[in-house]
C-alpha cells in the first residue's frame, strides 16, 4: 500500500514533525489561499488559466492541546476542472518569524482533464502540504512549498501529483 517513496518519506516526516515540539507559543486560527503549479509545468506559465494550475483555500485551527495538533479544511480547483475537498490535520512551528506548517488532508475529489493529473485514480487522495511562510506582520504571512496528492496506493494509476506553492496566510 504504502510502496512509493514519497509516501514512505511523507510518513516519516509526518511522526517526526508531530514529535517536534513547539519551540514558540502559536495561539492562532490561519485563513489561506494558495496558488500552485505543477513541477511538472516546464513553461513555467503561472497564469491561473494554465491547465496545470491550482488555487486553494484552507482553514486551520488554533493548536489544540494534543501535541499542538491544528485540525483544517480545505478545497482545491485547478484549471481542467479537477476539484478536491476535505478535513485535514496538522502542525505549525513558529521558528524566528518563520512558520513552519505540515498538513494532510484526506480529500473528496474530481479528476477532469487528460493532463498529469490523470496520474491520480479514484474519488479519494491524499493532499499533503509543507510550507515555510515568513510573517510581514502580525497577522499577515507569505509563504513558499510543495504538495504532494497521491492516493496512498489503493488504487493504480497512482503516479502521484507534486506542485509548487506560494501562499498567503491571514491569522485570526
Amino acid at each position: 500500500m504504502f510502496a512509493s517513496s514519497a509516501a514512505i518519506g511523507i510518513i516519516l516526516g509526518s511522526a517526526w514533525f508531530v514529535s517536534v515540539p513547539e519551540p514558540t507559543k502559536v495561539d492562532k486560527e490561519t485563513f489561506s489561499v494558495s496558488y500552485m503549479t505543477d513541477v511538472h509545468n516546464k513553461e513555467w506559465d503561472l497564469s491561473l488559466s494554465k491547465e496545470k494550475s491550482v488555487v486553494d483555500v484552507s482553514y486551520q485551527s488554533k493548536p489544540t492541546s494534543f501535541y499542538g495538533l491544528r485540525y483544517g479544511a480545505s478545497a482545491m480547483l485547478n484549471g481542467q476542472g479537477t476539484f478536491m475537498v476535505g478535513p485535514g490535520v496538522g502542525k505549525t512551528i513558529d521558528v524566528k518569524g518563520l512558520d513552519m506548517t505540515l498538513f494532510i488532508y484526506p480529500s473528496y475529489s474530481t479528476i477532469k482533464g487528460d493532463d498529469r493529473v490523470r496520474s491520480l485514480s479514484g474519488s479519494f487522495n491524499f493532499r499533503t502540504t509543507f510550507d515555510i511562510s515568513y510573517r510581514l506582520n502580525e497577522k499577515t504571512k507569505l509563504g513558499i512549498g510543495l504538495m504532494h496528492i497521491s492516493n496512498g496506493g489503493y488504487k493504480e494509476p497512482n503516479h502521484g501529483l507534486e506542485a509548487l506553492r506560494l501562499t498567503l496566510g491571514r491569522d485570526f
